[in-house]
């Protein structure tokens, strides 16, 4: 694994290499104290992954990425930042996958690489991997986000509104997630958020509106009957996740919702179906969407269950867990048949009728076809 480090600062670079020598990574690291000096070493042997501050003379982080972006697109991409400025933030969320906050606990950012290098192994084709490396905005649904920006444009609305809004879309609320989860926000602390309503809260209403209104990159809403109809399917999958996970918890509605972004992945999307493109029996659209949100730094039980709502019998975990509540949920949903073999295997086959009534419940959308 090549990974690149940038930073003016040699101190800076000098911490995390002793970080990186108290602990086993096999990876080999190189550092560089300018933008162009990293580039020309990329160009002469490609990075895996490209970890770069933001504020550096001649040539700063984003533009540095902006680059590898274009080159690499396959490449990781991550920033390190100080600033907490509206702009910066903006500029770093068009072409980094993940943001680090400075000074950083080096620790953490192990943590951040090593999450996001996990699923690199479920293609065995590197040019899916640049397909979704590229990816810095998925199209949301027209409507939704047309409301959405209504309503953070009205100073009176409150964060159980836009929570509400926020979390009917799977395009919106991966990259409100995303942001919630990074150490850009979190300094590395305060665990992991499962759920859009805790995202907004640990962001802030006002650094939500900021970031909505003001980026291009939450604004990708052209209108698309198949983005339209997906947005409607996931949502209702989300709901009846919550009913189907025990205790009502967040994260299964969060993966439910999240399972199929990867057919949003336009590039990607005609060959959903196909399973011939990764590195294991996954089928590309679920593998697509877990290596996405594992770029994205959500957290791994949300990916891992994305990644095996087709076949939740191939989780690590063992029993009806988080996947076989998203698997039941999106098949319902879609109008799929679920895995009634694994559901007799873990014991819960007697409530496929509850299920199935639970969905008959939920009162379609006169609008949806």
């Amino acid at each position: 694994m090549e990974v690149v480090f940038v930073d003016d600062e040699s101190r800076v670079l000098a911490g995390i290499e002793r970080t990186l020598a108290m602990n086993d990574t096999g990876w080999n690291c190189r550092f560089f104290t300018s933008g162009p000096a990293a580039l020309d070493a990329i160009t002469d042997c490609p990075a895996d992954v490209v970890v770069s501050d933001m504020r550096m003379p001649f040539m700063d982080g984003a533009a540095l990425l902006g680059k590898v972006r274009e080159q690499w697109p396959g490449t990781l991409r991550i920033i390190l930042s100080g600033y907490s400025d509206t702009e910066c933030a903006l500029r770093m969320l068009d072409v980094a996958h993940q943001f680090v906050s400075k000074p950083c606990d080096n620790a953490v950012l192990l943590s951040t690489l090593e999450g996001a290098l996990s699923l690199r192994a479920l293609f065995k084709d590197p040019s899916v991997r640049d397909v979704i490396g590229r990816v810095n905005r998925l199209p949301s649904a027209p409507r939704v986000f047309a409301e959405l920006t209504r309503l953070l444009a009205d100073p009176a609305s409150d964060a159980r509104q836009v929570s509400r809004l926020l979390g009917s879309d799977p395009a919106l609320s991966a990259r409100i997630m995303q942001l919630a989860n990074s150490a850009y926000f979190t300094g590395g602390g305060g665990g992991a958020i499962r759920s859009v309503g805790d995202a907004i809260n640990r962001l802030g209403i006002d650094q939500v509106r900021l970031l909505v209104l003001a980026s291009h990159v939450f604004a990708d809403a052209a209108e698309d009957p198949f983005v339209d109809h997906l947005q409607r399917r996931s949502m209702q999958a989300s709901q009846l996740a919550t009913q189907i996970a025990a205790g009502g918890k967040p994260q299964a509605a969060t993966a439910a919702l999240l399972a199929r972004i990867g057919l949003l992945v336009h590039d990607l999307r005609d060959n959903a179906g196909q399973e011939a493109k990764t590195g294991c029996d996954t089928p590309l659209q679920a593998a697509v969407g877990a290596y996405l949100l594992a770029l994205w730094g959500l957290p791994m039980d949300i990916v891992d269950a994305v990644a095996r709502h087709t076949h939740p019998g191939r989780t690590a975990a063992t029993g009806f867990g988080l996947a076989g509540a998203v698997h039941v949920a999106v098949a319902l949903a879609n109008g799929q048949p679920p895995d009634l073999a694994y559901l007799e295997h873990t014991g819960v086959l007697d409530q496929w009728p509850h299920w199935q009534a639970s969905n008959a419940a939920l009162t379609p959308d006169p609008d949806d076809d």
